[in-house]
């Protein structure tokens, strides 16, 4: 031992003092004393580096590697050996061993805190397992720093999940009590760590994905219960507590069948159902829930172990439909255009309706807005947060009428779909049926829409259970209802059930004061719609839309307005530019020359400036040539407010 050391330390002083490599030095060796005398390193330094280290950041690695040191220390015990724990730095964390050998080492710095790196320090085990990220023992004077010389050294390094070292355990003692099985004990100490430490993640992981489960499940709008193969619930989240209004904090461990009363749910076999209506029997609370239910089978290795239940509450999946299929009012108050005094008084009778859950009678010639105003009225209430379902009494046959409002069961007629079909009444739970054409439902079909009127329930075509429903009736028509009672084809009765908040819009013929209004309105969405610039629109061009009387009222007015703006491209729009048949229909309406009122061509003047001129009265006026003060007083004679 003593002659191995003198060969190694004659190599040491021909390499320090005159650069000269020995070929029987280790690899590992003549490589680390290479990079050492690169990186400056005072072989002849009398004391370590002592450095500040924040002990809580390795915390977790001192914890749980203290076991594994003092089972490895156990076995040198009284040997002069010491058991070091160092960071991924090369810095020392823990040291353990006999009181007399760690005096000896404090004296050259060899203590916690202590930078034992091999750019610090040279050549060790600690330093050099860090470089090359492999086992190593260092014996004697292969030691770079010769206040290191009289320890024989064996280091291998501690690797995180990733391969990434995170730390260093060494075992060192006097030179002479080298022996090679000392590194395979400290290689055998690292892997032990490194399994534990594999093991904690790995059980850390688990319980941070249980939690991400119980957050993710308790956070859905779904209820979810899993139970095993005999009915036992292991895991119920907090929404289906909520859904089946139970107390009990804890439903894990109970059988279903103490929970649930149908056979369907809590039966004891790997049933599979999907989307299936029931109306769920709750035990404890003798609640009866209306929900939408899946069940699905769990396996595993082809085995079945259990089943997923989800249950969904039936007025979540009508909210759901309503949103996907557009069953929604989108139109408000603030989208209807007009201020003649006369539509401005209908527009008030609909807010007052707005105000009230009574049913309402919005009668008109088509082309009104008869939808857009009933739309107005439910977003103003207070159901505005629930479907609006519009439905067209007169564009569905007969026999398919009852069907699409009622609803129907499986098999109550050829063609019928698997599990049924709910009806509008059902989809409107909460919110606003719109009947639109109502004066053309068949007089069996009134029947049965005043006997849901009255009794506030729905029974679906083919069934037998009574479907409660809270829905309100905007009903809309183009005829003169009591003129259809006197004819005998329209119930009294069901008239004045839906009579009770009745509303008359009138025709665009007899509010044409707010023609330029509406034209600035569509003209400014087709534009926007056509990527088109705004138009300079000529007085002729509104007298002439004046003048027409408008038999389609503002569907025609939006119609022909679309129809001109695509068949034109030039940036300015005069009565010549309106379609043929406006002037074939009304011979007496002019397309050249139209005669027009001399204040009304002020008027449309001053309201196409403002509006060129973003409402700016200066600039509005400077555009048409006259003066502020004019151009005030021409906006209060003409009533008109921007």
């Amino acid at each position: 031992m003593n002659s191995r050391r003198e060969d190694v330390k004659e190599m040491w002083k021909r390499f320090i003092f005159g650069d000269e490599l020995d070929e029987k030095l280790s690899p590992i060796v003549k490589d680390s004393w290479i990079r050492s005398k690169k990186w400056k390193v005072d072989p002849f330094r009398p004391y370590g580096c002592i450095k500040t280290i924040d002990m809580a950041q390795y915390q977790y690695l001192i914890d749980l590697s203290i076991p594994l040191m003092e089972g490895l220390y156990s076995i040198v015990k009284g040997s002069g050996f010491l058991v070091i724990l160092c960071n991924e730095k090369g810095q020392l964390l823990k040291s353990l061993g006999d009181p007399e050998t760690l005096e000896m080492a404090a004296q050259i710095g060899f203590v916690e805190g202590a930078d034992w790196s091999e750019q610090t320090m040279g050549t060790n085990a600690i330093g050099t397992s860090i470089v090359i990220d492999q086992p190593v023992q260092i014996f004697a004077e292969e030691h770079y720093s010769q206040i290191c010389q009289s320890w024989t050294c064996s280091a291998a390094p501690i690797h995180d999940s990733n391969g990434s070292i995170i730390g260093v355990l060494n075992v060192s003692g006097p030179y002479e009590k080298v022996h090679p099985h000392t590194l395979g004990m400290v290689v055998s100490a690292v892997k032990a760590i490194e399994y534990q430490l594999k093991l904690n993640e790995n059980v850390e992981k688990n319980m941070m994905m249980q939690r991400f489960l119980e957050a993710t499940t308790n956070n859905m709008k779904e209820g979810i219960l899993i139970i095993d193969t005999e009915g036992n619930i292991i895991k119920a989240n907090d929404q289906l507590k909520k859904l089946l209004c139970l107390d009990q904090p804890h439903l894990e461990g109970k059988r279903i069948n103490e929970i649930l009363a149908n056979p369907s749910i809590a039966s004891n076999r790997p049933v599979y159902l999907q989307n299936k209506e029931l109306h769920l029997k709750v035990k404890p609370s003798r609640n009866i829930r209306h929900v939408m239910v899946d069940k699905i089978p769990i396996y595993k290795d082809n085995h079945w172990i259990g089943s997923m239940i989800m249950l969904k509450e039936i007025e979540q999946v009508r909210q759901f439909v309503n949103r996907l299929s557009g069953n929604q009012a989108k139109i408000t108050f603030d989208d209807i255009i007009g201020k003649h005094p006369y539509f401005l008084q209908k527009l008030n009778e609909a807010k007052l309706a707005a105000a009230t859950d009574s049913n309402v009678l919005i009668m008109g010639e088509s082309g009104t807005g008869k939808e857009m105003l009933a739309q107005a009225i439910h977003n103003a209430s207070k159901r505005r947060n629930k479907p609006f379902i519009a439905i067209n009494c007169g564009g569905i046959p007969r026999d398919l009428l009852g069907s699409e409002l009622f609803g129907y069961v499986e098999g109550a007629f050829t063609g019928a779909k698997k599990g049924g079909s709910a009806g509008k009444f059902e989809l409107a739970d909460g919110g606003t049926l719109f009947l639109d054409e109502i004066g053309e439902m068949s007089l069996e079909m009134q029947v049965l829409l005043l006997r849901v009127i009255q009794e506030k329930e729905v029974m679906r075509i083919g069934g037998h259970k009574v479907i409660p429903v809270d829905v309100r009736i905007i009903a809309a028509t183009n005829k003169n209802l009591r003129e259809e009672v006197q004819k005998g084809s329209f119930r009294e009765d069901l008239f004045f059930r839906l009579h009770v908040m009745p509303i008359t819009l009138p025709p665009l013929r007899e509010r044409k004061e707010d023609i330029p209004l509406l034209v600035h309105h569509f003209i400014s969405k087709l534009c926007q719609k056509l990527n088109k610039p705004f138009p300079e629109i000529r007085p002729d061009f509104f007298q002439a839309l004046m003048q027409y009387d408008w038999p389609g009222n503002i569907r025609e007015l939006q119609n022909i307005l679309e129809r001109t703006l695509n068949q034109h491209t030039n940036s300015i729009l005069t009565a010549n530019d309106l379609p043929e048949e406006m002037f074939q229909m009304f011979p007496s309406l002019k397309k050249k020359e139209v005669p027009v009122h001399r204040d009304d061509i002020k008027k449309q003047s001053i309201i196409q400036a403002l509006r060129l001129c973003n409402g700016n009265i200066s600039k509005a006026a400077k555009h048409l040539g006259i003066s502020r003060s004019t151009f005030y007083r021409q906006m209060r004679k003409f009533n008109i407010a921007y």
